[in-house]
């Protein structure tokens, strides 16, 4: 009668183990997705401010913008 209640013992154990870990991987990747999203969001708005305003010191590649020194 004892190797039956191990055996479902360890079932129980197993599956408690499976379960935290599915929770801890999702709560990992959810973690690194919302870090890689605005990373990357403010990546993105960096590089259109910069590419957008054409602020440069010495020589332009554009005319039309409104800060050329040329």
């Amino acid at each position: 009668m004892s190797f039956f209640t191990s055996k479902g013992q360890a079932l129980v154990e197993y599956t408690l183990l499976v379960v935290f870990l599915l929770v801890l991987t999702s709560k990992i990747i959810g973690t690194f997705t919302s870090f890689v999203s605005d990373t990357m969001g403010n990546l993105g708005h960096v590089l259109t401010v910069h590419l957008s305003s054409g602020s440069c010191e010495s020589e332009c590649f554009f005319d039309g913008f409104g800060n050329d020194l040329n």
